[in-house]
């Protein structure tokens, strides 16, 4: 099957994406901010993002449209970067990374809709692994863009202005993808409004990066906050494996980000790295976690899923903890590897958490288990967005790194563990 022309949209949308997710936080060191200056500007698009899930999920099924929204998203993000050049403090960063998630959302929430109501049921898996190729190539591409844009604009009009130019950049990548999208995007006929998905399974995992907010890439189901508290609380058809498996999954995402929230601004002031190297790292992370797909898949038929899933959380917390030493008993050289060995592992836990989910749950429970499951994740980046910041100020880089790799490490037991029937 011919790869549809709408994925490019979605390809230069995500390039423009990855190109501002390190673009705030470098701002914040250039304004004199702290780490827990990024840690609020990241848990509070993720609060936003998760509520703009729900409002454009409702207003897609009530209006019976879909792209629509996909163009809304994509305008809207690029009036907001552009924009971003009259930014000149902390509170103004806030509001761009809310109304950035809130816009972005828009896309998010419908893309696979669109995907899975112009494809026959049986080629789902195959095309919804090709949109995330296609969005974690653009990811990709947006982070070299924002290496090369900050190293070689910042000096010759200052680091300030690289920036700010920066931001235009990305409104003019969100242009160029809402014109892709008008150009080819189609408008199927709408055949899901209750997001209960039958039978459907992930084929290469939820997405393809990390971010130090919360914005998958797509929606699979969308969620109210009381369904969420009763997963929470285990009165759901999934059973005790899963609900546990759910709260594994809020503690390993809060350990994540609790270490990625203060990572750029240590990078910055703590090892003195340049923007555009802080960049080329996450390109590093990137490219690393899309070519370590085809392993995780190999680990998982070896292995099991569970197994799998431990080793990789094994190895994250032990990069994490390595990165406490770094600058101080361990040369700032090492970063690199870390940030492939966390490349590397992600990809294993993000494919063998996501076959795990989709396992457990039920047969016609599928999309809600996957929707649960991205809702739960984004809590646990709003807590560990406000606990890393706090902890990177008050108690030191060392200190915030070594509690999100103790929670890490902590919670193996309850994410790779199985209850015996």
């Amino acid at each position: 099957m011919r790869t549809r022309k709408w994925y490019w949209a979605f390809l230069v949308a995500n390039a423009a994406s990855g190109a501002t997710s390190l673009l705030l936080p470098l701002y914040v060191h250039f304004l004199g901010g702290s780490a827990r200056d990024v840690g609020a500007i990241a848990s509070v698009a993720s609060l936003i993002g998760v509520g703009a899930s729900l409002l454009w999920g409702r207003l897609s099924d009530k209006t019976r449209r879909r792209r629509v929204f996909v163009l809304v998203s994509f305008a809207g993000l690029a009036l907001v970067y552009g924009l971003f050049p009259l930014v000149r403090g902390i509170p103004q960063l806030v509001l761009v990374g809310a109304a950035a998630s809130f816009v972005w959302m828009a896309s998010a929430t419908v893309s696979v809709l669109i995907l899975m109501e112009s494809t026959p049921e049986a080629d789902w898996e195959r095309e919804i692994g090709r949109l995330n190729a296609y969005s974690g190539f653009g990811w990709a591409l947006g982070l070299a863009l924002g290496a090369g844009w900050t190293s070689a604009i910042a000096g010759l009009v200052g680091e300030g202005w690289g920036l700010r130019s920066l931001g235009l950049v990305v409104a003019v990548l969100a242009v160029g993808a809402a014109v892709l999208a008008w150009a080819s995007l189609p408008e199927p006929p709408v055949r899901f409004t209750k997001r209960s998905f039958r039978g459907l399974a992930v084929a290469v995992g939820n997405f393809l990066y990390e971010r130090f907010r919360y914005g998958p890439a797509h929606l699979y189901y969308l969620l109210s906050p009381v369904q969420l508290l009763r997963f929470l609380q285990g009165h759901t058809v999934f059973g005790p494996d899963l609900v546990l498996f759910y709260y594994g999954i809020l503690l390993v995402t809060a350990g994540f980000t609790l270490i990625f929230v203060p990572l750029p601004i240590f990078l910055r002031q703590e090892l003195g790295w340049p923007g555009g190297a802080v960049f080329a790292a996450y390109i590093v992370h990137s490219l690393t976690s899309v070519v370590a797909y085809r392993w995780a898949r190999q680990g998982i038929m070896r292995w099991g899923h569970r197994p799998t899933l431990g080793l990789a959380l094994l190895a994250r917390s032990g990069a994490f903890a390595t990165l406490a030493l770094v600058g101080r008993l361990l040369p700032g050289w090492m970063v690199p590897a870390l940030f492939v060995v966390t490349g590397v592992t992600w990809a294993f836990f993000q494919l063998a958490a996501t076959a795990i989910v989709s396992r457990l749950a039920p047969e016609g429970f599928k999309g809600q288990a996957l929707g649960a499951y991205n809702a739960i994740a984004g809590l646990g980046n709003v807590l560990g967005a406000v606990v890393g910041g706090f902890l990177f100020d008050f108690l030191g880089f060392s200190a915030a790194f070594l509690v999100g790799a103790s929670v890490v490490f902590l919670t193996i037991p309850c994410s790779s563990w199985r209850r015996g029937r």
